[in-house]
């Protein structure tokens, strides 16, 4: 049976909806809702080691010894954790603009600094102007995209968001982070880096990261939220950093 493809999701859940098993086929696709999110949103502990350990078991319980590893924003936090504690299931880590220090983190730094109140009005402002918020971020806000969008946002609710904020400034902020992935480096885990092309320059990949990494893939005519814009792309590249079926 082949490794499946794990996607981990970022700050909000915008990985439903694309068609991700279709475009990733044969190979098997899981996309699990981390704890807090869609599905999994009335999860007691929303925090990096909650999501590791859900993504974990996400994994063995699908049947699967093993898998490839592909985390967005902070599921490339999520995906570096769960090759250090988990190494005996992750093939390899594809870390599509993952948090590496707390530059990385500068929309988390501010929803985790805020009062609850204050983020849920921020967060709500987000999800009743879809459109808004996509124009904010650069991209143009077609249909396809606000639903898109729309179904991203509303995936969660204002206080897992900062919750999981919360818990990504801390954990990213200490040097033992930098620390857990020199040991995933160590061990010669296939590590890619990916980005895209109009957000790599405020990407902060430490130095050891860019030397030691086996490529660094840049998707043209995207930000952050690549998936979003092309969709199609995003995934035929992905596909081609995967070893043989």
């Amino acid at each position: 049976m082949s490794a499946p493809l794990v996607l981990i999701h970022g700050l909000f859940q915008m990985l439903d909806g694309l068609d991700a098993e279709k475009q990733l086929a044969p190979r098997p696709v899981l996309i699990p809702d981390l704890p807090g999110y869609g599905r999994n949103r009335e999860a007691v502990e929303v925090s990096l080691p909650a999501a590791v350990d859900y993504v974990h078991s996400t994994i063995l319980a699908a049947g699967f010894s093993g898998a490839h590893v592909v985390g967005h924003s902070i599921g490339g936090a999520v995906a570096v954790l769960l090759a250090r504690r988990y190494p005996e299931v992750v093939r390899s880590v594809i870390n599509v603009e993952g948090n590496f220090t707390l530059k990385d983190a500068f929309w988390s730094r501010r929803i985790a600094e805020m009062g609850a109140s204050d983020a849920e009005s921020l967060l709500d402002a987000d999800r009743t102007d879809p459109a808004g918020w996509l124009s904010r971020a650069g991209i143009d806000p077609t249909a396809e995209r606000i639903a898109l969008a729309t179904l991203g946002l509303n995936a969660q609710p204002p206080s897992t968001v900062q919750r999981m904020a919360r818990s990504v400034v801390a954990i990213t902020a200490e040097p033992a982070y930098l620390e857990d992935v020199r040991v995933v480096l160590d061990r010669g885990v296939p590590f890619h880096l990916f980005a895209g092309e109009r957000s790599l320059a405020g990407w902060d990949v430490p130095a050891f990261v860019a030397e030691r990494a086996r490529s660094m893939t840049v998707q043209p005519g995207v930000g952050h939220m690549m998936m979003l814009e092309n969709a199609l792309e995003f995934f035929r590249l992905v596909a081609g950093l995967l070893p043989p079926e």
